[in-house]
């Protein structure tokens, strides 16, 4: 085992009229990944224009689970050792304020349904009236050439789509939800819809672009969202395929129905922990899965120490026991806290590579 130590869119609209377009600057410098297997990022770091539209209407589990799925997911498109990761330029505030709002005459681009509209849910006869069913459009760039003369070479978007609308009906809000099938065909059909759009931007016409469809809907509160589908678009071509990508708790009946085996694991994880230490311990696991199979495992463990020893053999006892899970493909990190402040990390890496990190 290795021991490291580590040191809404009223704002949208206020803020479009700040937009600029991309422009190279000759004081851009490369910083090479730390890992293998991860970007090189270019620098300065231009902050897109669209984060406070990003911050304000997305929690932070999504913003996170978006973002770093969309850069793995954008590794099969973009090597990691032939591209350079920056953040999103092309959709500045007035083009994100024009996609998020409603189609109309006067604004053709739009991705959500005109107004007075009823959306079909796909649930039996259900519509709603005047459905917001596209919240967002998240966006990374790929360069490649050198530091002093990097190019834009590759787009990866997420359009993040709302499950469950909000309907008024007989003046009382009512909670609609679309239909699996639903939200996938109206979210390609979007999909398709913004890389026209982007096909008319300048420099954009044969630029690969890469576009996710992102259901913000989750089984618990404290779990993101998911990916259901992707598409990978060369000039003209390009198609949209389903994802199946899912969270789940541990415990949890979904936990047991998906995956027997990690969740007898997990319990074996609780077991073995609260024999260790005499004082209450809360221990929670979050797992996403990616075609049924085990992606990554969050293992989120409260105790109660009275003393540096308890925490650090706790924390040496745990990084055995993620040794004994049999999914040797998935990373697994597990969030050592005592009462609310974190002291240790630890990750067992897809390849077995574990990592303590104590941040007391």
């Amino acid at each position: 085992m290795r021991r490291r130590w580590m040191i809404g869119l009223a704002i949208l609209l206020v803020m479009a009229g700040c937009s600029k377009p991309i422009e190279e600057d000759p004081n851009d410098i490369i910083v090479p990944a730390i890992e293998k297997g991860e970007y090189a990022m270019l620098i300065p770091f231009d902050s897109s224009e669209t984060r406070q539209y990003h911050g304000t209407y997305l929690g932070r589990m999504d913003i996170m689970e978006i973002g770093s799925r969309l850069e793995e997911k954008s590794k099969e498109h973009f090597p990691t050792d032939d591209f350079i990761l920056g953040e999103g330029q092309v959709l500045n505030l007035a083009k994100l304020s024009s996609l998020v709002k409603r189609e109309s005459t006067e604004n053709p681009q739009g991705l959500n349904p005109p107004k007075g509209s009823q959306f079909p849910t796909g649930v039996g006869s259900i519509s709603v009236l005047d459905a917001v069913v596209v919240a967002d459009v998240i966006e990374l760039n790929f360069y490649t050439g050198s530091a002093s003369n990097p190019k834009l070479a590759g787009l990866s978007f997420a359009i993040v789509l709302n499950q469950t609308l909000t309907s008024m009906e007989n003046n009382v809000a009512v909670q609609r939800s679309i239909s699996d099938q639903r939200l996938y065909e109206y979210g390609t059909d979007m999909g398709r819809k913004l890389e026209a759009y982007l096909r008319k931007i300048p420099d954009m016409e044969n630029i690969p672009i890469y576009i996710t469809l992102y259901n913000s809907s989750s089984a618990d509160a404290t779990l993101p969202g998911k990916f259901i589908a992707d598409g990978y678009f060369t000039g003209r071509a390009g198609q949209f395929a389903k994802n199946t990508e899912q969270w789940v708790l541990f415990p949890s009946d979904a936990a047991e129905t998906l995956d027997s085996v990690t969740s007898s694991e997990m319990k074996s994880v609780r077991t073995a922990l609260k024999e260790f230490i005499p004082e209450t311990i809360a221990i929670i696991g979050q797992a996403r899965y990616v075609d049924r199979k085990l992606d990554f495992l969050r293992i989120n463990v409260v105790i109660q120490a009275k003393t540096y020893a308890e925490i650090h053999a706790l924390t040496q006892y745990l990084g055995s026991l993620l040794e004994n899970f049999s999914d040797k493909g998935a990373v697994i990190v597990a969030n050592v806290k005592n009462y609310n402040d974190t002291v240790a990390i630890i990750q067992r890496a897809a390849d077995g590579d574990l990592t303590v990190i104590y941040t007391y």
